[in-house]
């Protein structure tokens, strides 16, 4: 029996492994990576042999193309970075770059 004709090859698994990692993000879940507490939006991001695989939208590192290491998660986004994104961060919590100087106060009598 010829074992090369029973292996897949590279592009097949990675393909195998990238369609499996799809599905579990098709019902709409956000994407946590391994146990950090914030949660991710999750985008399609292109991964070894231009298979496309779930990841943060903001973009940040995940572990050195470890696709075990993000996993589904049904929780709602925490990730700042996604939120602005998708333009869903609350306006209220936004900090200041800079404080205004109090307008000064006029002087009794002046005028």
């Amino acid at each position: 029996m010829d074992e090369a004709g029973s292996t897949p090859s590279l592009h097949e698994a990675l393909a195998t492994i990238a369609a499996a990692a799809r599905a579990a993000y098709a019902d709409g879940s956000n994407l946590r990576v391994r146990s950090s507490g914030i949660v991710h939006a999750v985008a399609m991001t292109r991964w070894f042999a231009d298979e496309r695989m779930p990841g943060p939208a903001c973009m940040v590192g995940v572990s050195g193309w470890d696709p075990g290491a993000a996993h589904p998660d049904r929780g709602a986004v925490t990730c700042r970075r996604c939120l602005k994104l998708t333009h869903t961060d609350p306006a209220s919590e936004q900090l200041a770059l800079f404080e205004s100087e109090p307008d000064p106060v006029p002087a009794a009598g002046a005028g």
